[in-house]
């Protein structure tokens, strides 16, 4: 369902503003005057999502599930136990999370509506389900079952980051190692080949290397990027069927 940001005032006269799911901003209003409010604005909530909101680790998200579970295993209320791991929490974006989650929850929305709110936090995967255990009556299965999904995805990244590591390493040697023969070394040879350059009887390679080292140095701020693209360029080729083709021919 979605939420509502609302401003009302009590029979007291004391101003309340916060947020809560309904069906609609009338059903919204309903539930704000059975609470014996007088609410004087009721508006869609913008999501919050955008620049300058931090998403939280995999691993932490996957730390609170579990605990999340254990709690609700061992008989703690589910708002008690949002309200605990909110307290205990040490990343500052959970905790906020955590605290509009129980706000929610204890207006009467469900920890998967609520959780839906937050999608620096909480994954489509993880609030769906949260949604299928609550409504089927085992949430906390649901939730150690997302708790070892997630911490699988966090291993498998690491793994995968570890396993990029070692190619982006030589790919960065290897384009300086490039660049380095290109800008310096390249030069060198321009004077050697004068005489054959100006009777026309280079190679086509070594005229076409020759006039690319002088761009090179000419243009280097543009050059720069434009020769770590086509690295980039024929290292993806390279992967394409034609491209592998190519490269064990050379080979």
């Amino acid at each position: 369902m979605p939420s509502f940001v609302y401003t009302a005032y009590t029979d007291e006269g004391e101003k309340k503003t916060g947020s809560l799911t309904a069906v609609n901003e009338r059903d919204a209003v309903n539930v704000l005057t059975g609470k014996g409010l007088y609410p004087i604005e009721v508006a869609p909530e913008k999501p919050r999502v955008g620049f300058g909101v931090r998403r939280v680790k995999g691993q932490t998200m996957a730390v609170f599930y579990g605990q999340l579970a254990g709690l609700l295993r061992s008989g703690v209320p589910l708002l008690r136990s949002i309200a605990v791991l909110r307290d205990q929490a040490t990343n500052e974006t959970l905790r906020r999370v955590l605290a509009d989650v129980y706000q929610h929850v204890e207006d009467g929305a469900s920890l998967a509506d609520a959780m839906v709110r937050f999608p620096q936090a909480f994954s489509e995967m993880a609030v769906n389900m949260v949604r299928a255990g609550g409504e089927g009556g085992f949430l906390e299965e649901a939730l150690e079952r997302v708790a070892r999904f997630t911490e699988q995805q966090e291993d498998l990244k690491a793994q995968t980051v570890g396993a990029l590591a070692y190619p982006v390493f030589l790919a960065t040697v290897g384009t300086a190692i490039i660049a380095a023969l290109i800008v310096f070394f390249v030069p060198r040879f321009e004077e050697l080949f004068a005489d054959l350059r100006a009777r026309g009887e280079l190679p086509v390679f070594t005229e076409a290397l020759l006039g690319f080292s002088s761009f090179v140095k000419s243009n280097g701020w543009w050059a720069a990027p434009l020769l770590i693209g086509a690295i980039v360029w024929l290292w993806n080729w390279s992967k394409t069927p034609s491209g592998r083709v190519m490269v064990d021919y050379w080979r």
